[in-house]
């Protein structure tokens, strides 16, 4: 009888795929796998694991299926997706700590591409005229969240409602302070939640608190930022940078500006100005647009496609000023090469096996 804590230690070793298969071996291994015990101690470990690009890609032919790519670094030639999903809303999937979210026959639905399972999410209320929503990891409990805002009329304030995966399937009301619109994408940066919205005073960045389930104060926009771009959030993409949020706003296609949030409490932001040469990235590629940073490097991701429509990925690190690209065989303009999300700190999870 091989002891328990050996025996964890064995499963902790394990890729996802390797412990599905675990499940079948005996009632013994289903249980420690499937206890919150374990799926804790592998979210914690998967933490300190190399962290994978999760790419998604609407198929412009239909527009209702996502392709999600899951690439290595470095990355290699692709070939094949790593799962598709369906969704009929404009509101964009996202990727969390390996957990994928999309909407869906105006329901929410959870995916795990690595065990390929899917989850249905109950309903937060009666449907409304205008909802939106976001996804956050806790990294201190190891727990999914779901941040849902709906509201009836155009000038209501919005209903805020939070799901949290694995614990009692409701949805609780959260009160919050700060009235705001949400306009933008979020992401999820070190267990807090950002997006861009308007308010009475203006675009601001809200930060939502996954664990306390706590809106912040207001983030003010770079005053720099203001002046160049005015007040439209859809000049903005929110991508981390370091381990920090940013703004990323494109001046021209081989031009964009990087505001970095140093201090949230002090409204302290820093610059950064790229410049794309063509020894970096060949002009050559059609519609080239940035994505994101690969995650803790100063390696930016820019997407494109070549002149007979195949995609492209194009690494370039910002330090050595040197690039290296990657082609995805076979996956041409079908995909909606103009239309690409870039989730960059995706790892695996061992959630919704």
């Amino acid at each position: 009888m091989i002891p328990e804590d050996l025996l964890d230690e064995i499963l902790l070793r394990l890729p996802v795929k390797t412990l599905a298969r675990c499940l079948c071996v005996s009632k013994h291994c289903y249980s420690i796998i499937r206890s919150r015990r374990f799926i804790n101690l592998y979210q914690s470990r998967s933490s300190t694991r190399e962290s994978r690009v999760m790419f998604a890609f609407r198929d412009v032919y239909t527009f209702l299926r996502w392709y999600f790519f899951s690439l290595p670094q470095p990355p290699s030639l692709v070939t094949n997706s790593t799962c598709c999903i369906d969704s009929t809303s404009f509101c964009m999937p996202v990727c969390v700590h390996g957990l994928i979210c999309v909407e869906h026959m105006f329901r929410l639905w959870i995916c795990n591409p690595v065990t390929g399972k899917v989850a249905l999410l109950p309903q937060p209320g009666p449907r409304e005229q205008f909802t939106t929503w976001y996804m956050g990891y806790d990294p201190i409990n190891y727990h999914y969240k779901v941040l849902f805002l709906s509201k009836k009329c155009l000038l209501d304030a919005y209903k805020v409602e939070v799901f949290t995966f694995g614990e009692e399937s409701t949805w609780k009301t959260i009160e919050d302070g700060n009235v705001h619109f949400p306009e933008t994408r979020g992401i999820c940066i070190h267990g807090v939640l950002y997006y861009g919205a308007h308010t009475g005073n203006g675009p601001k960045i809200v930060r939502f608190d996954v664990r306390t389930e706590k809106f912040g104060k207001f983030i003010e926009f770079p005053a720099e930022a203001c002046g160049i771009y005015g007040v439209c959030l859809g000049f903005y993409t929110l991508v981390a940078y370091q381990g920090k949020l940013a703004l990323l706003a494109s001046k021209t296609i081989s031009i964009y500006d990087l505001w970095v949030l140093e201090d949230a409490e002090k409204h302290a932001w820093s610059k950064v100005s790229i410049v794309i040469t063509p020894e970096m990235c060949s002009y050559e590629l059609i519609w080239p647009g940035v994505t994101g940073f690969v995650a803790g490097s100063d390696e930016l991701i820019v997407t494109a496609r070549d002149q007979f429509h195949e995609f492209h990925l194009v690494y370039v690190d910002l330090k050595t000023q040197r690039s290296r690209e990657v082609r995805f065989e076979g996956i041409r303009s079908s995909f909606g090469s103009s239309l690409v999300l870039a989730f960059t700190d995706y790892v695996e999870s061992i959630v919704l096996l």
